[in-house]
């Protein structure tokens, strides 16, 4: 997607513009994230503190002075413009403003304007109309008006950004690290490059550094698998020294792209116990299902360590949030029962792990041992509330809301999205106050920079500004990318629980996708494709497996084109997928029977029915494309009603039953499918062949092809099908299956087979 408008640039010479506005992670002639180009620079001082730096900045550095400013807007294709002006916050948005120099023979209009470093927000005045900058990535409040904003960076300070690399799988990284000032050279003896893996420092790097030019040539050979980062330090002859540069990288077999991922999410406190001495006693009056129970980082570092996850070939890892959570327990939302904070969604501190849960030792071993396996992090990144015992609060009670609570008479979750509270002691981020963007911003670079984490899951997307997303994922991108590594970012939009179809959910769709794109997320949890088939076509029968291939279809064709979207079949927030297979009405339909209760009417355990069913759910989520979600205890059959019984401790490393043992059989036959194909993982979506019981979908990457079977009766099912002539199948050719094993031949361009009930088999040659 290439989007026509407005580019902002700051330079010290105007022969010399540096962009400091986001090409977009889908760049002109770009079909899909893998062809984002990160940008150079755009980092702030705060964000680029080498350890033991307190300013980043050398105290010999002159003065900050106005940097030049190059403002251009270009109108979309067929729009023809007369005028374009800028107003901004630097001139309290005076109309008419200044006037940029136009149309040229592109009908683009340019100027140039000095201004002190910082954030600036503006808005363009295109024939008169004052409108955001549609290509501008970075948003500002400037009271309770929402404006674009271009960050000005400090031109006394010199730039380092990396012009070309190479990266080799036998364990090399070589590039050309540029130096930019703009009153002075580089001063060759002032170069530092450092190699850290692991948060720790691997090496100094011998480097080249040469003045004439201007840059610093860096090789490094000899490199393990894992991810590395280079830190790049120099000053320039008079002394200023440039913002540190971080790049980094992977040495891996093969390039790793997130839709390659099978994401598994575990609640620290309810997987592994690994650290007994972490423990902590339950609160007098706290129903033990929501105290801690003594998972920990640790317990889950020993299970990475063991295979665990490699087995039911997870490539990411999403963990509840790390932040240290309050010491008591408060009032639950039925007002009479005590919960604690045990799922981590109610952080009283910004940079802090929790020590009930390990600690910063527990996690900086979790990630350690996640890296060693080539398995990502994603922290649970809350940013729409903090606990009434945040620091923050205590320090800033002006950068939060605490008006009503969602849900209550006159607090709409939708109509109050912004400014409604979870609860009375949940304060809501006030995203309109500058202060609070760019303090989060640094917060998530210090998780990164601590702890080489390699993403964030945003909490409650839909409850926060916009720009929230915008300015967080800027900073983000453009302080880590820099070597090309994407650092992933999705979202929680819940909705899409309406029965109905695709013109009722298209605000649905359009919700989610507002937050995906160029300025924005990766992706998003696919609530619309949840809430249309897991339980409605799995679960129960009330649709069939043509609904299933219709609304798979849909999601494919309503996002974003190149957003890596989360299909799952459950969650903490939903109850377990096999406990809804449990629970059916005789038509198929829930019969109100499920149980939806926290403190009573608790589910009992599965039918065996239920275990099949769920099979045949895992056997559709694991083929789907984007980066499906597998949440802890679904790899065998875990069960339980709604939150919290739906967060029970994992006891995937005890005893499981026979029908649990078959389906994490299943589980792992299907990841390790998924982690050997490459159409499994990175195919398009092709419908092949679907009745109300038989399922068959391909997917096909270039040359390569998979077959995904699926049959939800629990009855076996004989049937043939034709394979369509574009997923370029010869006759005779043999397909193995994946799953079940054995092998079956296309004869007459058709496919004869069997599948058992509750059957699944991936096919490929």
């Amino acid at each position: 997607m290439c989007v026509p408008g407005f580019e902002a640039m700051t330079s010290a010479n105007t022969s010399e513009l540096v962009r400091v506005s986001l090409s977009g992670a889908f760049a002109c002639g770009a079909t899909d994230a893998s062809d984002y180009t990160p940008p150079s620079i755009e980092r702030s001082d705060a964000a680029d503190l080498v350890e033991g730096d307190e300013t980043g900045v050398d105290a010999s550095k002159a003065d900050p002075g106005p940097c030049l400013t190059t403002f251009r807007y270009a109108p979309p294709p067929g729009k023809i413009v007369s005028s374009v002006s800028v107003i901004g916050e630097w001139q309290d948005f005076a109309v008419p403003g200044i006037a940029l120099s136009g149309p040229d023979d592109d009908g683009a209009f340019a100027g140039s304007l000095e201004l002190a470093p910082g954030l600036a927000a503006y808005k363009l005045l295109v024939d008169g109309t004052a409108v955001l900058d549609p290509a501008a990535p970075l948003r500002k409040y400037v009271g309770s008006v929402e404006n674009s904003a271009v960050r000005v960076r400090d031109c006394s300070v010199p730039i380092l950004s990396l012009t070309s690399k190479t990266i080799e799988a036998k364990g090399a990284f070589s590039g050309v690290v540029a130096f930019e000032s703009h009153d002075s050279t580089l001063d060759p003896a002032s170069v530092v490059v450092t190699l850290k893996k692991d948060g720790e420092s691997v090496q100094t790097v011998n480097a080249i550094a040469d003045a004439s030019k201007g840059n610093i040539s860096v090789d490094v050979t000899a490199l393990a698998k894992g991810k590395y980062t280079l830190f790049v330090e120099a000053k320039s002859a008079s002394g200023v020294t440039a913002e540190p540069l971080r790049l980094p990288f992977w040495i891996e077999e093969s390039a790793f792209e997130w839709r390659d991922a099978l994401i598994y999410m575990t609640m620290t406190d309810r997987f592994a116990d690994g650290d007994s001495s972490n423990n902590v006693a339950l609160p007098a009056g706290v129903d033990a299902r929501v105290g801690f129970k003594g998972g920990d980082l640790t317990g889950i570092a020993n299970e990475i360590n063991k295979g665990t996850l490699d087995q039911l070939g997870v490539r990411a890892l999403w963990l509840s949030p790390f932040n240290t959570n309050p010491s008591a327990a408060f009032a639950a939302d039925d007002g009479v029962h005590q919960t604690t904070g045990y799922h981590g969604y109610w952080p009283v501190k910004a940079r802090e792990v929790d020590p009930r849960i390990g600690g910063a030792a527990g996690l900086h071993a979790l990630v350690k041992a996640a890296h060693a396996h080539g398995i990502r992090i994603l922290m649970d990144f809350v940013v729409n509330h903090v606990h009434k015992e945040h620091e923050y609060f205590t320090a800033h009670p002006e950068w939060f809301r605490t008006g009503c609570v969602c849900g209550t008479p006159g607090c709409d979750w939708t109509e109050k999205r912004l400014e409604c509270l979870f609860s009375p002691y949940l304060p809501d981020v006030n995203w309109s106050v500058p202060e609070v963007s760019e303090q989060y911003a640094e917060d998530a670079s210090y998780w990164i920079d601590t702890f080489d984490i390699d993403g964030f899951r945003l909490d409650a997307v839909k409850h926060v500004e916009d720009l929230a997303v915008r300015n967080l994922a800027f900073a983000i991108r453009s302080r880590f990318e820099t070597a090309g590594t994407r650092v992933f970012l999705t979202g929680e939009t819940a909705m899409g629980w309406s029965d109905c179809g695709v013109s009722c959910n298209q605000s649905q769709y359009d919700t989610i996708s507002r937050y995906v794109g160029p300025f924005g997320l990766d992706g998003q949890f696919d609530f619309v494709l949840y809430h249309a088939v897991p339980y409605r076509s799995f679960a129960n029968d009330q649709k069939g497996m043509l609904h299933a291939d219709f609304w798979t279809q849909t999601s494919d064709q309503q996002y974003p084109a190149g957003a890596v979207m989360t299909p799952y079949i459950g969650s903490q927030d939903t109850p377990r997928f096999i406990t809804l297979s449990s629970y059916r009405g005789q038509d198929g339909a829930h019969d109100g029977s499920i149980p939806g209760n926290k403190w009573d009417n608790i589910a009992s355990a599965p039918t065996s029915d239920a275990y099949g069913r769920h099979r045949s759910a895992l056997a559709w989520l694991m083929g789907l494309p984007g980066a499906p979600l597998l949440y802890y205890g679904d790899e065998y059959g875990e069960w339980g009603g709604a939150d919290p019984n739906n967060r029970a401790m994992w006891r995937g490393g005890g005893t499981l039953s026979a029908d649990e043992t078959s389906t994490l059989a299943l589980t792992r036959a299907l990841g390790k499918a998924r982690r050997d194909l490459i159409a499994l993982r990175r195919g398009d979506y092709r419908s092949v062949y679907a009745t109300e019981d038989i399922l068959v979908f391909a997917r096909k990457a270039g040359s390569d092809v998979a077959l995904v079977l699926l049959n939800r009766s629990a009855s076996p099912a004989t049937f043939s099908f034709n394979l369509p002539v574009t997923l370029g199948i010869a006759n005779g050719t043999v397909l193995k299956g994946r799953i079940g094993g054995g092998s079956v031949a296309v004869a007459s361009g058709a496919l004869s087979v069997t599948l058992a009930g509750h059957g699944a088999e991936v096919l490929a040659p």
